[in-house]
């Protein structure tokens, strides 16, 4: 009967554990502080993590965390001491490190970070407003972040909340402030490559002016030089031509007339001269502009000579075969020749020994045509072959 009833106290007891325990106690993470109010007093303050106890059905209890929390404001356009704007970003990190200060003035996290968030918006204005915009860009931020920090321990220590570091993220100007800027600077920008530009212009200038100058030294020098070569070489070419003329005017007549043909007779050309113009004489028959009794110095022979002989002797043929006079028939040359047969070179019937003979071709021409005679040494063997 006993053990019955130890039976029954124990059973009674488990389940008074079961229903009682979850009510009776409660753990706080290492995360964490806690705060136990009863009816809405607040009746222990919990900063250390573990297993706690409470009331049962009467106690409450509330968490809050103990990690960091941030509090960032919204970027704001703030007024330096230069009475210029500027768009600062900047963000508050804190604990909370006494949890009933902070129920009893915040309440709740989110009033907390709202209140925490006007607090450094409200510091970090009224510091910007001391210091000059450069200053905050460039110079003194650190210490600026310093200040603001120094201001905003007390009043969120108001809080319960411990502040641990205050930054500035970015310090802007405004859009507006921006867009000049960035046209100052496009402005200075350009402003320095006219100049680089107009720098490089000038020694362009500079150096192609010289490189001009001394060209055009060079090429007066180089046609000076050469007008002097020049005139020598005109004045040497003179007197090489006036010599020339001096010993032969016939065969200089001859020459330039030939130079006149080749400059004004090209293909398809159609020349109008005067009736008495001598221009194509010596395109005509040499008999047609040689007078008769003409100086031929090249063509005059020792009397006696083998070269008088046969041209003496192919006047003769000529004369007789056109029935003229023996001086008619005008001499062009006589040329020393050699022939393979008996016929000097001008085949006839009955004549074709295989032996070489000497002998002269000779050259005479008579009213525009010319005649080409083969004669043996001694004159005695004439042969007319054209």
């Amino acid at each position: 009967m006993t053990l019955n009833k130890y039976a029954i106290l124990f059973l009674v007891l488990v389940i008074l554990a079961g229903i009682l325990g979850p009510q009776a106690f409660f753990s706080v993470d290492e995360t964490q502080v806690a705060i136990v109010t009863r009816f809405g007093e607040v009746k222990q303050t919990i900063t250390t993590p573990g297993l706690k106890s409470k009331t049962p059905f009467v106690d409450n209890v509330i968490y809050y965390e103990k990690r960091l929390t941030l509090f960032d404001a919204n970027p704001d356009a703030l007024i330096t001491s230069d009475k210029r704007r500027l768009v600062v970003d900047a963000y508050a990190i804190g604990r909370i490190v006494d949890p009933l200060l902070f129920r009893q003035t915040v309440q709740s996290q989110q009033r907390a970070i709202t209140r925490g968030n006007d607090i450094v918006a409200s510091e970090l204005r009224q510091q910007v407003a001391n210091d000059e915009q450069i200053d905050i860009i460039k110079n003194n931020r650190q210490e600026i972040m310093n200040q603001v920090r120094l201001a905003v321990i007390p009043k969120l220590a108001e809080f319960g909340i411990e502040t641990v570091d205050v930054r500035i993220k970015r310090a802007d100007f405004p859009s507006e402030i921006a867009t000049a800027v960035y046209a100052r600077m496009q402005a200075e920008r350009k402003r320095i490559g006219d100049a680089e530009r107009a720098d490089g212009a000038k020694q362009d200038l500079e150096i192609r002016s010289n490189v001009d100058r001394r060209v055009t030294i060079i090429s007066a020098e180089a046609e000076r030089d050469a007008n002097i070569l020049r005139g020598v070489g005109e004045a040497e070419a003179v007197s090489i031509f006036a010599a020339a003329l001096e010993q032969d005017p016939e065969f200089y007549r001859f020459q330039r007339t030939l130079e006149a043909y080749k400059n004004f007779l090209t293909t398809n050309t159609t020349v109008v001269l005067p009736a008495d113009s001598d221009l194509f004489a010596f395109l005509q028959s040499p008999g047609d502009f040689i007078e008769d009794g003409a100086d031929l110095s090249g063509l005059q022979f020792e009397a006696g000579s083998d070269e008088q002989i046969v041209s003496d002797a192919a006047r003769a043929d000529l004369a007789g075969l056109l029935e003229i006079d023996e001086g008619d028939p005008i001499l062009l040359r006589v040329t020393a020749d050699e022939w393979g047969d008996t016929s000097l070179g001008c085949p006839a019937e009955g004549e074709h020994a295989q032996v070489v003979t000497a002998g002269y071709s000779v050259e005479l021409t008579h009213l525009g045509l010319t005649y080409t005679y083969h004669v043996s040494t001694n004159g005695a063997n004439v042969r007319l072959c054209s």
